[in-house]
């Protein structure tokens, strides 16, 4: 028992926490499983990312509007403190849009030091790489390019057999649980610069050095330059000294500003921290095996981490593999969401909250997903539609569709219509629930509806999770 108590408080473990794992509330432990990533990474210098492919349907009838996309523009970027935040709190999300080929960029705030040595975060960093490599399916080699910030170095690394992965690392310190830093940094942290107790942090590697006002430039930057129509982030609704890491906090906070300069179409969802073990599980199945082994791939090179049963750490991250909850999201643009807009759609089931209004109020995850936060018809397949109707004329450049999150009701064609008669085919959206974006010449319409055409040999219930649409969405720059 004291081993366990001692191995806890050296993870940062909380006494709630530790009496869950004493049996208080079930755990989920993790599938035994050797690793299989290389010991080491064969990056190499390149000039430039590889870039990714897109495709688009072609135009079936004469009124039909082809859709463009950039090599980028249109995926998810995640902003976390640590190296294994995404992997515990924003997945299975992320680990759907690495599986379906989505452009996936993400930025890590922190160097996740510890107050420890090159060799530790460096290996953490390291570890980041080998779970990417694990999500997409390919080897664990990567390329090293400077992430584009005019003046101010940044590392990011690009994975070779899956380039629309990329990984941004800005190497700030550590600033420990309760935010007040680490002596070995000069007690420089994220929430004392939120804060205004000191004026700059600086990066643990000597590279660069940001005021409050500069790291959220910073990142607005990243998000031009990557132009992802969904950015995620941790936890922006909770206080310092409340229940999550003071890093986390502060990391949220500083991207809730930094979006909205990011003028372009765009969701940012906030995603719970540390006090998500207190929540009912709600992950299994394919989406907790994925988790776990992008976690454990991870976990090989970090040299603090142990996924032993008898180790407090892997306790607890078992808890918060089997869960993931979103507190809050704001849209930048997002019409679908604006004042007045009225939602039908062919038939829904209200019965599980499933209506039609679930595909546009946002992502508000609250409890377990007894049922899907998303509309659902009641028996429809190929004919069924869900249509906006705006208060007044409205602009559209692109529309974001997330398909239910489950392999056996996926929409594989659909088509928009507007209310001056041209359509744009959609192409089939992900099972799994990963994002498809569309872009268009912009028009103005008073209607938007999606009609499914062709589904799923499986499907019973068709439906969306979500349905945004822009008049702000980044379109493809020349030559890209």
């Amino acid at each position: 028992m004291d081993r366990l108590v001692r191995a806890a408080l050296d993870t940062e473990v909380s006494r709630r926490e530790l009496l869950a794992m004493l049996g208080v509330v079930p755990f989920v432990i993790f599938a035994t499983e050797p690793s299989s990533h290389p010991a080491t990474h064969r990056s190499t210098i390149a000039t430039s990312p590889a870039p990714s492919t897109t495709s688009t349907s072609p135009a079936a009838a004469a009124r039909v509007l082809p859709t463009t996309a950039g090599p980028t523009a249109g995926g998810a970027m995640q902003v976390v403190a640590h190296q294994d935040d995404d992997l515990l709190f924003q997945s299975p999300d992320l680990l759907h849009d690495v599986a379906a080929g989505r452009p996936v960029r993400t930025v890590f705030v922190t160097a996740g030091d510890a107050a420890r040595d090159r060799a530790y975060w460096t290996g953490r960093e390291r570890g980041s790489m080998a779970a990417y490599a694990r999500m997409a399916g390919v080897a664990d080699s990567w390329t090293t390019s400077d992430a584009g910030v005019p003046g101010t170095p940044i590392r990011m690394q690009t994975l070779v057999g899956a380039p629309h992965v990329s990984l941004v690392f800005m190497r700030l310190p550590d600033g420990n649980r309760s935010g007040t830093g680490m002596m070995v940094h000069h007690h420089e942290s994220l929430m004392r610069l939120w804060r205004g107790d000191i004026l700059t942090i600086h990066a643990v590697d000597g590279t660069a050095s940001y005021s409050a006002a500069s790291l959220r430039h910073t990142l607005t930057t990243l998000m031009s330059d990557f132009q992802p129509t969904t950015i995620r982030t941790q936890d922006w609704t909770i206080a310092f000294g409340t229940g999550d890491n003071a890093d986390h906090t502060a990391t949220a906070l500083f991207v809730q500003q930094a979006h909205r300069d990011y003028d372009a179409a765009h969701t940012v969802i906030a995603y719970e921290g540390y006090p998500v073990w207190t929540r009912p599980p709600d992950v299994d199945g394919a989406d907790l095996t994925g988790k776990s082994r992008a976690f454990r791939a991870y976990a090989v090179d970090d040299a603090i981490m142990c996924l032993k049963p008898w180790c407090a750490g892997g306790l607890v991250s078992s808890l918060r593999l089997a869960r993931q909850y979103v507190t809050a999201s704001e849209s930048v643009g997002n019409v679908a969401r604006d004042a007045g807009v009225r939602v039908t759609a062919s038939s829904q089931t209200p019965l599980t909250g499933q209506t039609a209004a679930r595909a546009i109020e946002g992502f508000a995850h609250d409890g377990a997903r007894v049922f899907e936060q998303a509309w659902a018809t009641d028996g429809g397949r190929a004919g069924s539609w869900i249509q906006l109707d705006f208060p007044a004329p409205t602009t559209i450049n692109g529309v974001v569709l997330y398909g239910r999150p489950n392999p056996d009701d996926q929409i594989t064609a659909a088509t928009l219509l507007f209310s001056d008669g041209t359509t744009v085919p959609t192409g089939a959206l992900a099972a799994n629930g990963s994002a498809t974006t569309l872009r268009f010449p912009a028009r103005v319409t008073t209607s938007l509806r999606l009609t499914v055409t062709a589904v799923s040999p499986s499907t019973q219930n068709v439906g969306l999770a979500q349905l945004e649409a822009y008049g702000n969405m980044p379109q493809a720059a020349p030559g890209r």
